[in-house]
């Protein structure tokens, strides 16, 4: 569940799976910024996915897939998805969006 810090103003997201035996759901946190003509999105809990696009749709269907296939990879190997908790520092401009998703 969401807990949004009064001082910070941002959501805290639990990104491990919600449930067991089911399919599991990841909460995925994406800084958006609208720059000139483009629209920039980075990655706040998983590190190292970011895009422009000339729109925040197209710049979140670019991120995605990108963080579904490291999730699907890490699971794969049997390995620990590295979410960064907490999330990275918001920049001047940005604006935060939590993304529910699925494998």
């Amino acid at each position: 569940m969401a807990k949004l810090p009064a001082d910070e103003g941002q959501a805290k997201i639990d990104a491990l799976p919600q449930t067991t035996g089911e399919v599991p759901v990841f909460s995925l946190i994406v800084y958006v910024a609208h720059r000139d003509s483009e629209t920039e999105a980075r990655t706040a809990n998983i590190d190292g996915f970011s895009c422009r696009a000339s729109d925040e749709r197209s710049a979140l269907q670019q991120l995605l897939p990108q963080v579904k296939q490291r999730v699907m990879e890490c699971l794969a190997r049997k390995e620990p998805i590295e979410w960064l908790d907490p999330p990275l520092e918001r920049a001047p401009g940005e604006q935060q969006r939590v993304i529910p998703f699925h494998l």
